[in-house]
């Protein structure tokens, strides 16, 4: 058995969509949302996904819960590949891993009550008796921060960080081993954000959880990650521990989004750097290095291969060929 909890490799996913071309006639053309991206998470482990948006980072949270399937490239989950699975195995899959969205706004049918939202994960489980299952709901109430007379309340009748509670309590009801966050503080105010990630980090000690955390904001990533991954325009730029990241990042673009994070001391000089150049058309394929075009360090070699994955050590991994 692999000794990774998730082990995702080389994998592709392209988006198609139509383009109108200078005769008015529409062809299809290839988004690379994801290309032969890599990675790896340990058991109880945190790794955070920071890029712009566009980069492809939450396609590849949507393909590790199997909302969507991957154009080529492998997800071995416990040493298998979870688009090999038999029946059986699927649905042991679709237990261990759950997904809180982005939006706790849509993601919550208005017509459920919350007892209702959070029972919807027991629908096709046959372990459950009906006081078994309502003693776990309001056992995860409780864990998230709800009051037991929320359970016959409608979403509406909550706020934004209450609606997310509701999101995590839904993704924790059948006691997973990870759970793919997908931007959950995003459209949160920013003292519920600290709220949210805090839960997220009690339950992560309690219940000994992998997270993957998707989010384009780094201070964030930086609050609950143990390892982050860097992507740009579907690519990774880095992978490397949230303190060596932050210490002695080595690609250029993690330089930038480092330096980009604000300063709240208004005393301290800000050492936001602003990056030049045109962002690639991600209709277009590209050649060499994705980010040449904003890079001030890019070489003859940039522009014609692209540099692989380029191991560090220490975890520490960056494409870049200025290591080379």
């Amino acid at each position: 058995m692999n000794d990774f909890l998730l082990d995702v490799k080389n994998l592709k996913f392209y988006y198609q969509v139509k383009v109108r071309n200078d005769l008015g006639f529409y062809t299809k053309k290839d988004v690379r949302a994801v290309d032969s991206v890599s990675f790896s998470i340990s058991r109880g482990e945190t790794l955070g996904i920071v890029g712009e948006s566009g980069c492809g980072k939450t396609t590849i949270g949507k393909i590790i819960v199997k909302l969507l399937k991957p154009l080529s490239g492998s997800v071995l989950f416990e040493g298998k590949d979870i688009f090999q699975n038999n029946k059986y195995d699927d649905r042991q899959y679709k237990k261990n891993v759950q997904i809180v969205f982005q939006d706790p706004y849509s993601s919550l049918d208005p017509r459920f009550t919350v007892g209702k939202i959070l029972a919807e994960p027991f629908t096709n489980s046959s372990e459950w008796d009906e006081k078994s299952k309502q003693d776990r709901i309001l056992g995860i109430m409780d864990e998230v921060g709800l009051k037991k007379e929320y359970y016959t309340r409608f979403p509406h009748e909550f706020s934004g960080g209450q609606r997310q509670r509701i999101g995590v309590a839904r993704a924790l009801a059948l006691n997973p081993s990870m759970i793919v966050c997908d931007e959950p503080v995003s459209a949160l105010d920013v003292s519920i954000q600290a709220q949210i990630l805090n839960l997220m980090a009690s339950l992560r000690e309690k219940h000994n959880l992998t997270y993957i955390f998707i989010s384009h904001n780094l201070s964030v990533i930086k609050h609950i990650s143990d390892k982050i991954m860097v992507m740009y325009l579907g690519k990774v730029m880095e992978i490397s521990s949230k303190s060596d990241l932050f210490s002695n990042h080595k690609h250029p673009y993690t330089d930038a989004l480092i330096n980009a994070i604000p300063v709240p001391d208004p005393r301290c000089s800000s050492l936001n750097t602003t990056l030049e150049g045109e962002i690639p058309n991600a209709l277009e394929e590209i050649s060499g290095c994705v980010f040449k075009s904003r890079c001030k360090y890019a070489k003859e070699v940039c522009d014609k291969v692209t540099p692989d994955l380029l191991d560090l050590g220490d975890c520490h991994y960056v494409a870049c060929h200025l290591y080379r």
